[in-house]
Order: structure tokens, then C-alpha cells, then sequence
């Protein structure tokens, strides 16, 4: 008798299971009948990305019994850019837990994309569970104000409509805002002409734009995706001139950016942006050198220890908290000058 009665795949090479895996992720994630998490998570469970959706079948009754997948992304800061791993979708059939199955797709997962990613990243309210595979929370996230976002209080000058219902023109100049401002002021996602082919069928996001007098987009933001996210601005964007004025019409709302933007916050609360996980060392090592002009250098990992150079100081520190020198909450004083707190916006959080 097979001691471990599971087949593992893909939906690439099984896409007969997309709406099983679907309908697993809603129930163990208590999804209302009227959502729809493809929609909400596309870029995650869009068929561009089904190679990279992990799932076990069980062997006698050919059903999906657990889900594990990842979006291969690039980040970038300073015109110097990282491969990550967003993991997501994460399920198992209850009355399967405990078989490792879990386990099982999350180091098959990691065995996969830790030849080509720096970091992996994951959302999660399971501190425990994911701390075991080494991942640790990381990252400063901020929320400027208190005001819960409606449309009747929305600032002046924004109007109201969906990423799908953009003409060309608009659609484009989102995307070369997002290129031209979020792209080389953050720490952020790169969005690639794929990435924005999904996100334009994204009708769980409203998104508000305000115009100049000609009719062009300048300022543009993103509130609501589905279940999650509800009244939160999870992006903002706009014509670099135009970004304190921006942030001064939002500030009193629930507005999340990363830590490095602190003096915009009247709430000086700062969160934890996700669980974040050592991957490729030398995709990290190479980038880190890069964004930091060759004052940081990256020499080893020995078990929990990673050996470091920042300028003439040599240094050792554990997984986790060389995870939060970097990038947060309150990163080492050292390190704030390279601003790399991660700003992933709800738009393409998994």
C-alpha cells in the first residue's frame, strides 16, 4: 500500500482542477457566494500562471485535497531590480490536515523557485506555522489616517470607475504613471505588459483618477479588491510634481504605504507588511550590493546566521532579524538611507 496515496501536479498539466482548487480556496478561506477569488487573486490564479500552481490529488478518489501556488515577480528599487516569489492560495481539505501535505507543496515550492528568487514573500495571520519554514515577519507598512474611504467623502476632483472600463488611452497612462513614478520612487513590483493584461480584467478594484484641465490622468488610486482590502487605498499613483499634493487629499483616510513614507502619517503605528523568506542568496547578495552603491556586501548563511559587510563593519545577525534591518519595522538606523521598505500594493498582493 502507497504510504503517501497522493499525486503531486500542476494546473498546467491538470487544468481540469481549476475550479476544484477554486472552490477549496473559498471554503477553507470563507468566501460569500457573490465573491470570486480568481477575480480578486487573477494574477495569482490567471492561466499564464498555472505552471506555478501546486496542488495533491488523492490517488483513490481523484479529488484536490490541498493548494499551495506562487507568482514569480521582480521588485525593484533604484533602477536595480530583485526576483521574489509571492505564495498564495493555500488550502487543504480539513479532513486531510495533518498528512504534510502542506508541507509537502510549500518545500516542493521552495525546492522550485529558490534557484531564480531572492526573496519569498507570503501573507498570513499564522505567525507560528510559517515561522517553521523560515519565514519571518518583515517589512514596515503605515496606514495615514483613521477615516474609513466612501465614494460621498472621496477628495475633490477624483471620480470613480474600474481598470476594465478605462479606454486605451487611460489604461495606458496608468501604466506609464506606475512606470514612471511607483516604479522609481518605491520599492515596489514591476509590472510587465502581462501583468497588466490581467490586472485590466480586475473589476473587484475601484479605481479613482483626477484629471488636469485637458482631460489627462495625473493622480490616480486604488481602494477595495473583493473580500479583502474593504475601504482601504492600497495604491497610489500620479505625476511625480503631484505626490504630496496627492497625499495631502488622502492622508485622513485609510491609506497604506510603505514605512519610508512616515512624516505622511498622522498614525505613527507601523505594521508588518508580510512574511518574508531568504531565497537565492546570491540574487539577494547582487542586488544588495547594487541598490547600496557597494557598501553592503553579503558574504555567507550558516544555518540561522548571515554573515554581512556594511561599509567598514562586518556583522552576523539571524534570519529574522537581518530580514527587519533591511526592511523593517524600524529598520537598522544604517540602513534607512537605502529606503527598502516593500510597498506591495493590494493590486498584486496574493
Amino acid at each position: 500500500m502507497n504510504e503517501f496515496p497522493f499525486t503531486l501536479t500542476t494546473l498546467s498539466k491538470n487544468p481540469e482542477y481549476f475550479d476544484e482548487v477554486i472552490t477549496l480556496i473559498e471554503r477553507e478561506f470563507h468566501y460569500s457566494s457573490d465573491l470570486s477569488y480568481s477575480k480578486d487573486f487573477a494574477l495569482l490564479m490567471d492561466t499564464l500562471n498555472f505552471e506555478n500552481c501546486y496542488l495533491y490529488v488523492d490517488d483513490e478518489t481523484n479529488k484536490v485535497v490541498s493548494h499551495l501556488a506562487v507568482c514569480p515577480r521582480v521588485m525593484i528599487k533604484n533602477n536595480f531590480s530583485l526576483k521574489v516569489a509571492f505564495i498564495g492560495g493555500i488550502a487543504t481539505v480539513k479532513e486531510f490536515r495533518g498528512r504534510d501535505l502542506f508541507k509537502g507543496l510549500m518545500n516542493h515550492a521552495l525546492t522550485i523557485h529558490s534557484a531564480h528568487c531572492g526573496l519569498f514573500i507570503l501573507w498570513s495571520e499564522i505567525t507560528g506555522l510559517y515561522e517553521k519554514f523560515s519565514f519571518h515577519l518583515s517589512g514596515g507598512l503605515i496606514e495615514t489616517g483613521h477615516a474609513v474611504f466612501s465614494n460621498n467623502d472621496r477628495p475633490i476632483g477624483f471620480n470613480k470607475t474600474t481598470f476594465k472600463d478605462l479606454s486605451m488611452k487611460d489604461f495606458e497612462a496608468i501604466q506609464e504613471i506606475y512606470s514612471n513614478f511607483n516604479q522609481k520612487y518605491f520599492f515596489t513590483v514591476v509590472r510587465e505588459e502581462k501583468d497588466w493584461s490581467i490586472i485590466k480584467h480586475m473589476s473587484s478594484i475601484d479605481l479613482y483618477l483626477k484629471r488636469n484641465p485637458d482631460g489627462e490622468i495625473e493622480q490616480y488610486f486604488c481602494v477595495n479588491k473583493g473580500r479583502d482590502l474593504t475601504n482601504i487605498i492600497h495604491e497610489v499613483g500620479c505625476l511625480p510634481a503631484q505626490y504630496m499634493n496627492m497625499m495631502k487629499a488622502l492622508q485622513k483616510f485609510k491609506t497604506w504605504l510603505p514605512e519610508s513614507e512616515l512624516l505622511l502619517s498622522t498614525n505613527k503605528e507601523i505594521f508588518f507588511t508580510a512574511f518574508i523568506r531568504l531565497g537565492n542568496f546570491e540574487s539577494l547578495k547582487t542586488f544588495l550590493k547594487e541598490v547600496s552603491s557597494d557598501e553592503m556586501e553579503l558574504y555567507n548563511v550558516t544555518g540561522d546566521m548571515i554573515s554581512f559587510r556594511y561599509g567598514d563593519f562586518e556583522h552576523q545577525a539571524t534570519h529574522k532579524d537581518f530580514m527587519q534591518y533591511l526592511f523593517g519595522p524600524r529598520p537598522l538606523k544604517e540602513f534607512e538611507k537605502l529606503a527598502l521598505s516593500p510597498y506591495i500594493p493590494g493590486t498584486d498582493s496574493i
